[in-house]
């Protein structure tokens, strides 16, 4: 009887802890990042959202660059098309003030499947202390009519951060999870979660050493070694 109560306490409390672990990790109705990708210096997360059919992806970097010339990239909408994965149009739409605009993007989705297009409300917020960059990515579906021959995303919420290190290096987080609209095979839908941050990280490590963005001056920038 002793061994047979210890066995179902020892038991409970595993449950316990069991159910305690899940919690943690899916009290927000998400799960666990895991990694699906890692290489030429990017690698790319991914994890479930219940009710979702799009994975969220997170793509990790790290570029030796400035702060201000990120920041100049993202500024420069017409050139988004030059290494924003599969991106073929790219305009903005509203520039509120420096820190917020609405930008408009056409995603070229493989056949049989429409492209995508997208419209983004951003912020630009910078951390006084650390001089941590968050750009905050929030999809605004109503913001501009339906385009014919695209299926608008109905749904978008992510960042762009940029963590500036004292080695040169900035590193660079793109995370993003957004609903495709219409129907979309579970194959195709999967793949892109992977292919869009491993390839954008990929061609920003080029872009970003363009000479307009590396001489670019942005007074609302603060660098890391900045008095």
């Amino acid at each position: 009887m002793r061994v047979d109560g210890m066995k179902k306490t020892i038991l409970h409390y595993v449950t316990c802890l069991l159910l305690a672990c899940g919690a943690f990790i899916y009290a927000d109705g998400k799960a666990e990042f895991a990694l699906e990708k890692d290489k030429n210096g990017v690698k790319v997360f991914t994890r479930k959202i219940e009710g979702s059919a799009l994975k969220e992806f997170k793509g990790i970097t790290s570029i030796k660059t400035s702060l201000t010339s990120l920041v100049a990239l993202m500024d420069d909408t017409a050139a988004y098309t030059q290494w924003l994965y599969n991106v073929t149009e790219a305009k903005l739409i509203q520039k509120i003030n420096y820190n917020e605009r609405v930008t408009y993007t056409v995603i070229h989705a493989p056949w049989p499947v429409s492209d995508r297009d997208t419209v983004t409300y951003s912020k630009i917020v910078q951390d006084p202390k650390s001089k941590i960059i968050t750009i905050h990515l929030k999809g605004q579906p109503d913001k501009m009519p339906p385009q014919g021959g695209k299926v608008r995303v109905p749904a978008l919420k992510g960042f762009w951060q940029f963590i500036p290190n004292k080695n040169g290096y900035v590193t660079v987080i793109y995370q993003v999870h957004s609903e495709p609209g219409g129907s979309i095979p579970d194959a195709i839908a999967n793949s892109t979660t992977t292919d869009i941050p491993y390839n954008t990280l990929l061609n920003m490590h080029k872009q970003v050493k363009a000479e307009k963005y590396q001489n670019a001056k942005i007074p609302e920038v603060k660098e890391l070694d900045a008095k």
